[in-house]
């Protein structure tokens, strides 16, 4: 009788465990980020490594690197000095005393649904880029990547996670 009661008890918590996770609408969906209420998938991944100017690790709803791809097209572009496996960074302005590029990044923008040709978005594309806070955590294994990411805006937060390779860029 002990096993039973204790059977059913384990089952009662595993399904309320379960739906709770089911009614949580801020979770962040795996390869994609919420934008408004709105999911947009991300399965493709970059990371844009500049020799001068730092890297810069983006996900977006379409290859952007597909040649001749023009169209409307989302991404979130993280500017990272460094890229620490394991390492969670925080935003901090870069003329902040005790800014870390290895701590800390300074600058993420969002495009939702803008118009893209000819390997950039065009210059009437509207994009979010004045952060006010935001954390971001980088997992590598190999050629793996896991990226969390929560981008604070004056008006708006974007929640994503990324979860595979990613494609390097110079």
């Amino acid at each position: 009788m002990k096993k039973l009661v204790f059977s059913l008890f384990a089952a009662t918590l595993f399904l309320a465990a379960c739906s709770k996770d089911e009614e949580n609408p801020d979770q962040s969906p795996v390869n994609g980020f919420t934008y408004n209420g709105e999911t947009v998938n991300t399965p493709y991944g970059y990371l844009f490594d500049w020799a001068t100017d730092g890297r810069q690790i983006a996900f977006s709803d379409k290859d952007l690197t597909l040649e001749g791809f023009s169209g409307t097209a989302s991404a979130v572009g993280i500017d990272l000095d460094t890229v620490i496996s394991g390492q969670t960074y925080t935003y901090k302005n870069g003329d902040s005393t005790g800014y870390d590029r290895t701590k800390n990044f300074e600058e993420a923008v969002v495009y939702f649904k803008q118009p893209y040709a000819n390997g950039e978005f065009s210059d009437n594309a509207t994009y979010l880029d004045s952060l006010v806070g935001g954390t971001v955590t980088v997992k590598k294994t190999q050629e793996v990547y896991s990226v969390v990411y929560e981008l604070k805006y004056k008006t708006l937060t974007v929640k994503g996670e990324y979860n595979g390779e990613v494609k390097v860029l110079k």
